[in-house]
């Protein structure tokens, strides 16, 4: 289902005039120089094609098909690194020591000879790389040969004429030697026009790819047509933590993988052109800011069948709204980063469905019964891990991720964002404090399960939810609003006591729940201690609020003598003592002991609490959203 599904999505964007994707027998590639050739066959200059930015990123093109290089020599062709380009490889000291200078045995050394070094890294041509520069000239005179054409016959001549022991020689080299070392791509360029975008040397490519003699037939799993089975996949790339050479879906290096006697990906028989389809298809969704957000170690990836990439857009918004770009910039409407026509589709969206109706092709762009897809990637070592797959219409999906938005809405500061990303989310669950916070890979996906089927939140999120803000003494936007969720989906689904017309956005003056009432009256015992003393360090809440969240009965007794002195010498101490007796009107006695759900209740009481004493008017319960 996902290797067909993103075949299709292949066939919508190649038929998109306004994408730019690769026609089978290509593939996008990174590249950083060209190669200026003369047309009698010199290095005229090099051109630095990448960006200006503080790190340089490499230009984005088009090349003839780059598949995945396994052990051996395999070069590209007219875009290839500096060690199938020149023959030249820099590495590290203490790799060049073992492999390259072993003095035991002469046997064992390997020829080489050395260009430069230092007590770091070593610049070399050795056997293997001479090996690399040989195959490459190789595989160039047996595709361009016979072509009438200056510009490949100047290339062909750079290439004949090329010593890899002149690369420090040769001034132009020289300059660019460490960049070209790196690794980077490189392409070619012959009288202003780069050699892989003429057409007769992509029609020779053509020619040269559909001719290959080494293939095997099988009826492929995908198209069911007999065909030519990909050997190798290429590599997926733009998974976060994977490889930075890429990854594989399928991939098959031990005998434990195999069956009936098969050998790597004849396992699963997928033909070279659906290979080609799915891998090219993946990339350039993960290549799209639009198409992919991160939750947790999961890459997710997300695509509509259909080339309208408004409703794409939506989706992106709706899992990772924009922020405030400062926490100090209360100005929402000067910080956010997405334009106004799109918060006023998002208010709209949510407002519709907080009173029940459907969205239509009006709201999202596109028809609402049109599937959409979501797919989650974990990097592992050299390969990925499905961690899930979803698919639904996109109408179904919008209303859900919305409900969703809607059950997490919580009074908060004026610059905090309406929509909380999964990603921020998450982040609450670890110390605030940790420079890395690393998130509980099980988490992402349980949450994301939770709000694409509108079923209740996995309770280890809100246990871990519930430990962060006993351990912080502290409960934000973010914490409180999925408290407020978690409840209220717990009561809707009926597992619960609460009445979830009392788990409300604001503060809820007129709710008899206890626990609730308890998280206020801790809120008002701090305010009076803070009305005494302001520049006090440390308060009720560092000492108390985890005990009085799980034994009020233990601690509100000491909490209330204690408040006594605090209001005697405050001169607000009278309000104080107003909204104490007013607050202890609802609770006959002290509970022991709070349970989970209950917990969630004192925290919800007290964040309302807290945010009531700062807000100069209530929200009504009924507003509509505005972002």
């Amino acid at each position: 289902m996902i290797i067909q599904s993103l075949c299709r999505h292949y066939d919508v964007l190649e038929g998109d005039e306004n994408v730019n994707i690769p026609k089978i027998g290509y593939s996008n590639a990174k590249v950083s120089f060209a190669l200026v050739i003369t047309p009698d066959g010199f290095l005229s200059h090099i051109v630095d094609l990448r960006s200006d930015d503080k790190k340089p990123k490499p230009k984005d093109m088009d090349v003839p098909i780059q598949k995945s290089r396994a052990s051996g020599v395999f070069p590209y062709f007219v875009c290839d690194n500096a060690k199938y380009v020149f023959g030249v490889e820099k590495v590290k000291r203490s790799e060049f020591e073992k492999k390259f200078n072993l003095a035991s045995s002469e046997e064992n050394s390997v020829e080489h000879t050395v260009l430069e070094e230092n007590d770091k890294e070593v610049t070399l041509v050795h056997r293997r790389s001479r090996e690399c520069f040989e195959t490459f000239k190789t595989l160039h005179h047996s595709i361009l040969d016979g072509l009438d054409d200056q510009e490949v016959r100047g290339f062909l001549a750079f290439l004949d004429g090329w010593n890899p022991e002149e690369f420090l020689e040769n001034p132009k080299t020289r300059e660019y030697k460490d960049d070209l070392l790196a690794g980077g791509n490189c392409v070619f360029e012959c009288d202003g026009n780069f050699l892989h975008q003429k057409s007769a040397v992509r029609n020779a490519w053509e020619t040269y790819s559909q001719n290959e003699t080494d293939n095997t037939f099988s009826q492929c799993l995908i198209s069911g047509k007999v065909e030519p089975v990909a050997k190798i996949h290429q590599k997926i790339k733009g998974v976060v933590g994977a490889q930075s050479a890429g990854a594989s879906i399928v991939s098959f290096n031990n005998d434990a993988f195999c069956s009936y006697g098969k050998k790597r990906s004849f396992n699963s028989p997928i033909s070279e052109y659906a290979m080609f389809k799915y891998t090219t298809a993946l990339n350039h969704l993960l290549s799209s800011q639009s198409n992919r957000i991160r939750i947790a170690d999961t890459t997710v990836v997300f695509w509509a069948e259909t080339s309208e990439k408004s409703c794409e857009e939506l989706v992106k918004f709706f899992f990772d709204p924009p922020e405030p770009e400062k926490k100090e910039e209360k100005n929402i409407e000067g910080s956010r980063v997405q334009d106004i026509t799109r918060i006023k589709e998002i208010e709209g969206i949510l407002n519709k469905i907080r009173i029940g109706k459907k969205v239509n092709q009006e709201d999202i762009g596109t028809d609402p019964e049109t599937n959409f897809y979501i797919l989650g990637l974990s990097p592992n070592n050299a390969r990925l891990a499905v961690r899930f797959w979803y698919i639904d219409s996109i109408g179904n999906l919008i209303e859900k991720v919305a409900r969703h938005h809607l059950d997490m809405e919580i009074i908060r500061d004026y610059y905090g964002p309406r929509c909380i990303s999964i990603y921020r989310l998450l982040n609450e669950t670890v110390p605030q404090s940790s420079d890395k916070k690393t998130v509980s890979p099980l988490l992402g996906g349980l949450i994301l399960r939770s709000i694409l089927t509108g079923t209740g939140y996995p309770i280890s999120l809100y246990n871990a939810i519930l430990s962060r803000v006993k351990v912080d003494g502290s409960i934000n936007f973010v914490r409180a609003g999925f408290i407020k969720a978690y409840l209220l989906r717990l009561s809707r689904a009926g597992l619960s006591n609460l009445n979830q017309d009392l788990i409300t956005m604001s503060l809820n003056e007129e709710s008899l729940s206890v626990p609730y009432r308890l998280g206020r009256l801790f809120a008002a015992l701090e305010k009076a201690q803070n009305d005494t003393n302001r520049e006090m360090k440390s308060t009720i809440n560092s000492k108390y609020f985890s005990s009085a969240s799980s034994t009020p009965a233990v601690v509100f007794p000491v909490l209330l003598k204690l408040a006594q002195h605090h209001i005697a010498k405050s001169e607000w101490g009278f309000r104080s003592n107003q909204l104490i007796e007013q607050i202890l009107a609802g609770v006959d006695e002290f509970p022991a002991y709070l349970n989970l759900e209950d917990q969630g209740m004192f925290m919800l009481g007290y964040y309302h609490q807290r945010k009531a004493f700062f807000t100069k008017k209530e929200v009504p319960l009924n507003e509509e959203v505005s972002l």
